[in-house]
């Protein structure tokens, strides 16, 4: 006899212990501006697996990046895992960088750095981004005045649309380009922020920043960069202390035939005047059953009496070149919102501005950004509409003094649209004498429930009847006392 052989195979698996992954969603969102100076929340998601984790933050970058321990603001070793952390008493009109260390047995990971601005005593923002012109930018010599051009290119990283300075037509010497006026106290703290990409061509090119209080007659640099090859794209970021009004401005200085361009986009400066503050603490959650992100807020400064809130989301990440659209306006006493029209597998960003009265509107507060995911864990439940007529059996019954009673009205299409229908419930006595109406009305689709109270009625039997168009069913019930 043959003996039939089967192999055994022996498998064996090898379990591979991983680093967590790195902290995430951070919900003051990177890069947002105008977060409260006196006292701010920082929120972050952390993934599963953690057995405790670390902040750092700092207005040193370095430090952060470097993890060093002189900045480590949160420690939860050995068991302690953070979500939130308070940070207070910070300096005004200053960008701080923090990031979030998850420890498990076999080792760490570390959180992108994230950043953040803080308010200037009060500030107003004025930002340019070219879209499709100067913005009110003017040529200001005195050379080169046929050199700035307008651009719809996106080489500094940003948006299409930026300003750009041109080797051609060729001259030595300096050239300007300013904005218009900015309105700012004397001795106050201006930020300023702009985006660039400096194209070379040869030898030792110079470009710069300037500021002039007399409309471009005298300058004084407040960035200069010394290129001997191509630079950027890059973000620039400085305070200055404003002598009062004043314009910004960008030139070129030498031989003009050493560059090709200096593209320019996305400047923003922060001046203090007298505004209301906007909310400081904007969050935005994304639920995990439903389609919807959650919007919540704390109440902010007004310079007059509160009259509502302005909200605003785009699509994309803070840092993406998406546009800001106005979501909704709220009432004063409004702190939180549910955006509903979103699409899964998105992520938003928000950002809320302060309206009071007479007419002011604050600059947009920090921004929040929430993912919604691609899978709800546990979708909306479909309400399913009766699909045809139906009285049900008074409950209770027998009854004293008082039943319910249930009936279903199925939907019914007419045109591609779903009609109403005219529906009525009468109760009658044993001798087919009507006794009340419960129901008279229109009623769409649906289940309904109708009480009956037989409180000044003697015990018996009596009947109640559904009708709607052509549709008729009676029951009978007992009032028994």
């Amino acid at each position: 006899m043959k003996k039939l052989l089967f192999p055994i195979i022996f498998y064996s698996t090898i379990i591979i212990a991983q680093n967590p992954d790195p902290a995430f969603n951070p919900m003051t969102a990177q890069g947002a501006k105008g977060i409260d100076w006196s006292d701010h929340i920082l929120f972050w998601a952390n993934p599963s697996g953690v057995q405790y984790n670390e902040c750092y933050f700092s207005s040193d970058s370095a430090l952060v990046a470097n993890l060093d321990t002189s900045v480590r603001i949160q420690n939860g070793y050995p068991s302690t895992v953070f979500n939130s952390v308070s940070v207070t008493s910070l300096l005004q009109n200053t960008k701080y960088f923090w990031r979030i260390v998850e420890y498990n047995a076999s080792g760490n990971s570390s959180s992108p750095v994230w950043d953040f601005y803080t308010q200037p005593p009060a500030t107003f923002l004025f930002e340019y981004h070219f879209d499709n012109d100067f913005e009110g930018w003017q040529n200001a010599g005195p050379l080169g005045y046929n050199n700035w051009h307008w651009v719809n290119d996106s080489h500094t990283g940003s948006s299409p649309g930026e300003i750009a300075f041109f080797w051609d037509p060729v001259f030595i010497g300096d050239s300007y380009i300013m904005s218009p006026e900015i309105p700012c106290p004397a001795g106050a703290t201006v930020l300023i922020e702009f985006r660039y990409y400096e194209d070379w061509w040869s030898d030792t090119v110079v470009v710069g920043s300037a500021i002039t209080s007399d409309n471009g007659n005298n300058w004084s640099s407040i960035w200069e960069l010394h290129a001997t090859g191509n630079v950027g794209p890059d973000i620039f970021y400085t305070t200055i202390s404003a002598t009062g009004n004043f314009r910004l401005g960008f030139y070129y200085t030498g031989d003009s035939n050493n560059i090709d361009f200096l593209y320019v986009d996305d400047i923003w400066l922060a001046t203090p005047i007298t505004v209301s503050y906007p909310p400081s603490l904007l969050q935005a959650q994304a639920s995990l059953t439903e389609q919807k992100v959650t919007l919540s807020w704390n109440q902010g400064v007004p310079l007059g009496p509160p009259t509502g809130y302005k909200i605003q989301r785009k699509n994309g990440l803070p840092e993406d070149d998406s546009t800001y659209i106005d979501l909704l306006e709220t009432s004063a006493g409004t702190h939180n919102y549910d955006d509903e029209a979103v699409e899964l597998n998105q992520n938003y960003t928000y950002r809320i501005a302060l309206l009071s009265g007479p007419g002011y509107i604050s600059h947009f507060g920090n921004e929040a950004t929430a993912y919604v995911p691609d899978v709800l864990t546990q979708l909306k439940t479909e309400i399913q509409l009766p699909a045809k007529f139906s009285l049900e059996q008074n409950y209770p019954n027998p009854f004293n003094p008082s039943t319910k009673i249930k009936y279903s009205i199925p939907a019914v299409i007419a045109n591609e649209v779903k009609q109403s229908q005219t529906v009525s419930i009468i109760v009658y006595d044993i001798t087919g004498n009507k006794i009340t109406t419960l129901v008279n009305e229109q009623k769409p689709a649906g289940t309904y429930e109708v009480d009956f109270d037989g409180s000044n009625l003697p015990s018996g039997i009596y009947f109640y009847q559904l009708k709607t168009g052509s549709f008729v069913e009676t029951k009978k019930m007992i009032l028994l006392k």
